[in-house]
C-alpha cells in the first residue's frame, strides 16, 4: 500500500483534476447500512421483469457502487465496510456470505457496459438525498 500512498501522491501533485475524479471514483454515495433494503426494494420497482439471478447481479452491483464503489474497479482495490455483506445476505436471504463475492465479480464485469451503468445510476438515483456528504448518484464513467 505504501507504493499507492506515493503513487497517489504523485497524482495530486502532478495532475490534480485526475486526482479529484479518483477520489471521486472511490467515495462512497451511502454509508448507513439500513439502506441496503431500500435498493433492493427500488430495483424490484424500477425493473420489475427481472428475474433472481439478475436481480441478484444488479443489487450487488447497486450496493457496492453506493458503499464502496472502488470495489468495483477489480479485486484488491478496496474491501466492503463492515457489515455490508451481512446486510446484503439478510434481504437476499442468503445463508452463506461467501455467495456475495459470485455476485460481486458478476456485478464488477458488468458494470463496465454502459446500459448496465444507466440502470444502476436509475436504481441509485435520489438516494444521494441519504449521504451525508451530497455524495454523486451517477455512476462515473470509467469503471
Amino acid at each position: 500500500m505504501n507504493k499507492l500512498n506515493t503513487i497517489a501522491k504523485i497524482i495530486e501533485k502532478t495532475n490534480p483534476e485526475v486526482f479529484r475524479e479518483a477520489e471521486k471514483l472511490c467515495t462512497p454515495l451511502l454509508t448507513d447500512r439500513k439502506l441496503i433494503p431500500e435498493i433492493y426494494k427500488r430495483i424490484s420497482e424500477v425493473f420489475p421483469e427481472m428475474d433472481r439471478t439478475d436481480q441478484s447481479i444488479m443489487f450487488m452491483a447497486c450496493t457496492y457502487t453506493a458503499y464502496a464503489p472502488a470495489t468495483l474497479l477489480g479485486p484488491g482495490f478496496e474491501r466492503a465496510p463492515v457489515g455490508i455483506r451481512s446486510a446484503i445476505c439478510e434481504v437476499m436471504n442468503w445463508n452463506n456470505e461467501t455467495v456475495c463475492n459470485h455476485y460481486q465479480d458478476l456485478g464488477r464485469a458488468y458494470i463496465k457496459g454502459a446500459k448496465f451503468q444507466e440502470r444502476v445510476s436509475a436504481v441509485l438515483l435520489g438516494l444521494d438525498k441519504f449521504s451525508a456528504e451530497g455524495g454523486q448518484s451517477e455512476i462515473v464513467e470509467g469503471l
